[in-house]
């Protein structure tokens, strides 16, 4: 459809006209498929595909592989071309091995990603509906309220009080008012008062608007230009993940050119030294490292989306596992926010319900049931039991001008035509109503009874300024008439008591963070299982310095009546003190404390599109519930980065000790070339597929929070790094020494201590499966990747020294089935040691417990 030029320019029914639309219908479903057929979605980046073979390209174009590549093309130099073969074909099999799980991580990424996308409130077929915001088409009526961020460029058709951030579009940081009547030609962008761009955030306010452009053809997508989609940044592991393998890389080269050297000078052939140094330089190179963490974070975020977590930023992912406090909002989220209402008082109860129907921000859903705020629709279904016709109030009462809610005054104000009459209503918090209202014994009594009770309570109030006419003239302060208090009741979901009671095993501590009086938020705060004897107010904290407050946040664990400045100024002392904070919030107003913490959470359900475009994560359900889960993932994916690195190296410097040890011996060399490049196989294809999959262990929910701060190669790790290489290499060269003082021949002491590296390397994956936990309470074969690994391990080690070929090929001698399984039983014994320690460990601790 052709695009309307100057829409500002011309009146509301003129543009209806033209893109063919009745605003109170919508287009129909029909008609919107064939105009996005049209239009293109409603997008101004590029979206970048990704594609198999891109994946494969940086794969290999990684500056750790092309070094592999060119050790492989120099091998074929000096030693035979058939190993070379062997070097590439290892490459190419672990490097397809790493690019389809990499591939079908970030491929479930993507899913993931589009199910977190924008979704904006339309008018369809007669109906108020949510489409997803790239499917937004010109003609769309779009329905507009405080927190919507604007999906397209659209002309306003109704307007209430709409004021608009546009500072995203014009650099304009106040908000902007907006009027719906026609405006001159040639209008600049600044002063479209009738116009509402792409980008925009309305503030306040509520209307309906006319979409005239989409995508590309957007103020927003003129002024940025057509852009491939940005990369997401590396997160902070996986930057000290590439930063560990740069250092390690200048290590595994040193000793590559250290051992053939050392060789040499003990008088060894040059040509051996040489292949050997290219093997061992091969075989060390820790070029899987950077490609691990990737794959653990996009198995993490697919593991979190199955919890109802979704992943905006991988970030998120790898801070879960070292948060120590959860602030979270109250209702929604602690809450069912399923509010009913409880109990009323009312001079007149039907005019009581009648006002709150009107000031009710709902719409009538596809299924006939009211949409919008929870309190808002519990009031206009009462009011729709006694009887009370929205419709019928609408045509009475005309809405005039609509002030949204004022943070300052906590009030919804609106002024209305009833009759001729200016009649100006609010509703709000029950205290700024009363205080604008003649005192009331009675019902200030009755209003201290809620409270106790902790019901959440809202007041009414009306005021009629006189005549349309005159009340343009008159500025006294108008008196308010009280109407009545509605208290509802939200139940506390029922899986949050047992949501906070892992969180607090876990060392996270739960601190709800609300705008509800201090009983009610109590009163929720105990039912759920938060331990507070009592509640700060906002009030309190205004008077504080910030060294009180810093105090105060490590006292308390419930604060009431707290406005978005006092939420973000909360936010900021637990940092101040060292905390490592997750926020829960849905509005407008909670966006800078989401955007300061560590991790910000939105809701799905009732997160506005700011809280959304601000926060890490998204929970599908606006619950707590999933939180201690996405804690213990966030956990285990740090938990299988440390048990594969320490694996990883553990291996590799194994491998160079067991070389290291031989030449300054004076003894011959543990493996031949060809041997290093198949064992170095073995390494990587667990690295990659093995212990990134491993389950969480039973005792992740169970221990404090990881430190940030701390080193990733921390003591604990360097020991379990260097004890695993001890093991390893002392395995292999007892075997490999035993073997040649029995008289055996250089080949049959190799083929030994061949065997007993492939056997005992297994029986360390194994052992490093878990840190804490011994095998015996997980299972020692509860892991199928593990399994299959160990059987492929066998598999090959089996063909390797029964097929003749290929035992040729690799250099090995024939051996008895007698004594493979002797050495097989060896690395049973040499590995045992690792789980001793843990069974014991364990048993200490349980009768500690």
């Amino acid at each position: 459809m052709k695009q309307l030029k100057e829409a500002w320019a011309v009146d509301a029914e003129t543009v209806t006209k033209h893109y063919e639309v009745d605003p109170s219908r919508g287009l129909d479903p029909e008609e919107s498929g064939q105009r996005l057929a049209e239009s293109g979605e409603n997008r101004i980046t590029r979206a970048r595909q990704l594609r198999f073979w891109d994946i494969l390209k940086e794969e290999l174009t990684e500056p750790l592989i092309l070094l592999l590549v060119a050790i492989g093309i120099m091998y074929s130099i000096w030693g035979k071309i058939g190993d070379a073969i062997t070097i590439i074909l290892v490459i190419t099999a672990v490097t397809m091995a790493e690019v389809l799980t990499e591939y079908r991580a970030k491929k479930s990424i993507e899913s993931l990603r589009k199910l977190a996308q924008p979704e904006s409130w339309v008018i369809r077929g007669g109906r108020a509906q949510e489409v997803e915001t790239a499917r937004i088409v010109p003609g769309d009526t779009l329905i507009l309220k405080a927190g919507i961020r604007v999906s397209a460029d659209a002309r306003l058709i109704e307007s209430t009080g709409i004021e608009v951030d546009e500072s995203q579009l014009t650099g304009e940081s106040a908000g902007v008012a907006k009027s719906i009547g026609p405006l001159p030609t040639g209008t600049g962008l600044n002063d479209r008062k009738n116009m509402v761009h792409m980008g925009s955030t309305i503030l306040r306010g509520r209307g309906k608007a006319i979409v005239t452009a989409t995508g590309m053809g957007t103020e927003l997508g003129r002024i940025a230009g057509l852009a491939e989609e940005a990369r997401e940044p590396k997160t902070p592991l996986q930057k000290s993940m590439k930063q560990l393998s740069k250092s390690l890389i200048w290590i595994a080269i040193a000793v590559s050119v250290l051992v053939p050297v050392v060789g040499l000078l003990r008088g060894m052939p040059l040509k051996d030294m040489i292949l050997t140094g290219l093997s061992l330089a091969y075989a060390t190179i820790p070029e899987e490292m950077p490609i691990i963490v990737t794959m653990l974070l996009g198995l993490g975020s697919i593991s979190l989306s199955k919890n109802g977590v979704l992943i905006r930023r991988t970030k998120a992912a790898e801070t879960l596992g070292s948060v120590t406090v959860i602030a979270t909002d109250k209702t929604g989220t602690l809450t069912e926010n399923r509010m009913s209402i409880k109990n009323w008082y009312a001079r007149d109860e039907r005019e009581l319900f009648a006002m709150g129907a009107l000031m009710a921000d709902v719409e009538i859903g596809a299924d006939g049931t009211f949409l919008g705020d929870p309190m808002d629709r519990a009031v206009a279904e009462k009011a729709d039991t006694q009887g009370i016709d929205r419709d019928r109030l609408g045509s009475e009462f005309r809405l005039v001008s609509d002030k949204g809610f004022d943070e300052r005054t906590r009030l919804f104000s609106s002024r209305w035509n009833h009759n001729g009459q200016l009649v100006t209503l609010v509703k709000g918090a029950p205290e700024s109503v009363i205080a604008q209202t003649p005192p009331d014994a009675e019902a200030n009594s009755w209003l201290r009874d809620a409270a106790r009770a902790g019901y959440r309570t809202i007041a009414f109030a009306k005021c009629i300024d006189g005549s349309m006419d005159a009340a343009a003239g008159n500025s006294s302060q108008p008196a308010f008439s009280f109407l009545g208090f509605i208290s509802f009741e939200d139940p506390v979901r029922k899986d949050v008591p047992a949501a906070i009671a892992s969180c607090s095993r876990a060392g996270v501590r739960v601190v709800m963070i609300t705008g509800d009086h201090a009983s009610t938020a109590l009163k929720v705060a105990r039912e759920a299982g938060i331990e507070a004897d009592e509640a700060i107010s906002g009030d309190e904290i205004a008077r504080m310095s910030v060294d009180e407050l810093h105090r105060a946040v490590r006292t308390y664990s419930v604060f009431a009546r707290i406005s978005p400045e006092q939420k973000l100024a909360i936010v900021n002392a637990l940092h101040d003190n060292g905390e490592v904070v997750a926020v829960t919030g849905d509005g407008i107003n909670d966006a800078p404390a989401l955007k300061a913490a560590d991790i910000g959470i939105s809701m799905g359900l009732t997160g506005t599109d700011v809280a959304k475009e601000a926060a890490d994560m998204i929970l599908t359900e606006d619950s707590l519930a999933p939180i201690p889960g996405a804690i213990a993932e966030g956990r285990k994916l740090y938990d299988n980065l440390s048990k594969c690195v320490k694996y990883y190296l553990a291996c590799k410097i194994g491998l160079v000790l067991s070389f290291l040890v031989c030449v300054v011996a004076g003894a011959p060399m543990p493996f031949s070339p060809v041997q290093i490049i198949i064992l170095e196989l073995f390494m990587d294809l667990a690295a990659s597929s093995s212990f990134v999959a491993e389950k969480a262990e039973t005792d992740v929910l169970e221990r404090k929070p990881r430190d940030p701060r701390e080193s990733f190669m921390n003591a604990p790790m360097l020991r379990g790094i260097f004890a695993g290489a001890l093991t390893l290499a002392a395995a292999v060269l007892v075997v490999f020494f035993v073997s040649l003082s029995r008289g055996n021949a250089l080949p049959r002491a190799q083929t030994h201590a061949f065997i007993m590296w492939l056997f005992c390397h297994v029986c360390l994956a194994f052992a490093m499966r878990t840190e804490r936990v011994p095998l015996s309470k997980v299972g020692v074969f509860s892991s199928r990747q593990f399994n299959a690994w160990m059987a492929g391990v066998i598999l090959f080690l089996a063909a390797a020294l029964f097929i003749p070929v290929l035992r040729d090929y690799l250099k090995l001698a024939s051996v008895s089935l007698a004594s493979v399984l002797l050495i097989a039983l060896g690395a049973i014994v040499m590995a045992s040691w690792i789980e001793v320690t843990k069974q014991a460990r364990w048993y200490s601790e349980s009768r500690q417990r």
